[in-house]
């Protein structure tokens, strides 16, 4: 079949079906949390040397899902394939990902995931990573330079307009998102498929990948950006008749292997450890979030992958030390 969910998500659709209107309060709340570069290794129930607590409790308390097959491993394919239910060769990107000016790999009329939602009655969000493509608005003249305060890319794009075929355009109720992956320009947030902040300072995330960014910020702001964003819109959510559905892709463990200040030094295998720490916490403040609003029983969680650790985390180091 073509429009065919993962298995996960397919046992959400059928549980969706069986529900009518007059028995929207039935559905359950959904939260899919995408990470980002991290193996099945790497989660401590799986014998990873960096405590991952948050997604050992679902593992413990829910179903594991562990005969997994891909025909892209990698960013771009994995959130196609997600969102549109289709197989990801099937749009016009056959292999690789996109980057952060690319225009947008979804288009307004093609069926995705939260359109399918909004049938049943729900309210959705994506906050993270997007990496579908934007259609930006172009600049009338282009400022893009190879050198100087506008080197690199991301400066030809009008970043005070909406970007078009975004989240909200293409049926979610609101976004917090990063464009791509934390390694490519531009360097922003967007809300509502919209910039939060101008970029007004050329900056990199990744040697070689320099563009177009926000003044101070930085790749370690962003996982505590994005658990407090999630947490937010669940608070809002419960107050609320409509069922929810927040769609979290993580920007990590990918590079740039950046753990907040707060979680350097908290694991036994260096910087990506301590990393998979972090990722695991913001699992940890969904799970605080649906605790406190009493939505713990009438909320299905998946936490999921697209892809196997970087080389970027330096397997052989991660060897020795057990991991």
């Amino acid at each position: 079949m073509e429009n065919t969910y993962s298995a996960a998500l397919l046992f959400v659709a059928a549980s969706l079906f069986t529900a009518t209107a007059a028995h929207a309060a039935e559905t359950p709340n959904i939260v899919v949390i995408l990470a980002d570069d991290m193996g099945v290794g790497d989660v401590s129930h799986n014998g990873g040397k960096a405590d991952t607590p948050n997604i050992d409790r679902l593992a413990d308390e829910g179903m594991r899902f562990t005969d997994a097959h891909t025909s892209s491993s990698v960013c771009t394919p994995t959130r196609y394939a997600l969102l549109t239910g289709r197989y990801n060769w099937r749009s016009p990107l056959k292999n690789g990902v996109l980057v952060g000016q690319s225009p947008p790999l979804i288009r307004n009329g093609e069926a995705i995931l939260p359109k399918f939602l909004t049938a049943a009655g729900y309210q959705s969000s994506v906050v993270g990573k997007w990496h579908l493509g934007l259609g930006w608005q172009k600049l009338a003249q282009s400022a893009t330079a190879s050198e100087g305060p506008t080197k690199g890319v991301g400066w030809d794009i009008n970043y005070a307009a909406p970007a078009k075929d975004g989240p909200v355009g293409l049926g979610f109720t609101e976004d917090f998102l990063f464009p791509a992956s934390l390694d490519m320009a531009p360097y922003l947030y967007l809300r509502n498929d919209k910039a939060v902040e101008i970029p007004t300072v050329t900056n990199h995330f990744h040697p070689g990948r320099i563009g177009a960014a926000v003044k101070g910020m930085k790749p370690e702001q962003c996982l505590g950006d994005f658990a407090r964003e999630a947490r937010a819109f669940i608070a809002r959510q419960s107050e609320s008749d409509a069922p929810f559905f927040l769609y979290l892709p993580l920007t990590s463990p990918h590079t740039p292997i950046s753990p907040s200040k707060s979680w350097q030094g908290k694991s036994s295998i260096g910087p990506y450890g301590d990393f998979l720490m972090e990722t695991d916490w913001v699992v940890g403040e969904v799970l605080a979030e649906l605790d406190a609003q009493g939505l713990r029983e009438n909320t299905l969680v998946i936490f999921t992958t697209d892809n196997g650790c970087s080389p970027q985390a330096k397997f052989s180091s991660l060897k020795k030390l057990g991991h």
